[in-house]
């Protein structure tokens, strides 16, 4: 039985957030520039591009709310109104922020 103070997330949006951890632990997050000498060294050594975005626009914010996240350690708060417009809830981004955390 599900905790009732657990937010929902949809399997598809558990499956964004899995894809986030692992994009903020290997090729970076979605929606950088990339123009950046870091990140130009990178894809040169490595020759690993950014990740594409997902299909779902839901989906992708999810996705880099929880990169971001991961990646600065703190919760990526200038990505917080796309989330809410989105229609995730206080308890859905809470929940977000400590799972990339």
């Amino acid at each position: 039985m599900i905790h009732q103070n657990f937010p929902d997330l949809t399997p598809a949006e558990w499956r964004a957030v899995s894809i986030a951890l692992k994009d903020a632990g290997n090729v970076g997050c979605p929606g950088g520039s990339g123009k950046g000498i870091v990140a130009k060294f990178v894809r040169a050594v490595t020759g690993n591009e950014a990740p594409p975005p997902l299909a779902d626009p839901r989906l992708e914010a999810v996705r880099s709310f929880v990169c971001a996240t991961r990646r600065s350690r703190r919760p990526a708060e200038r990505m917080v109104p796309t989330l809410a417009a989105l229609g995730f809830n206080d308890r859905q981004i809470e929940a977000l922020s400590l799972l990339a955390a």
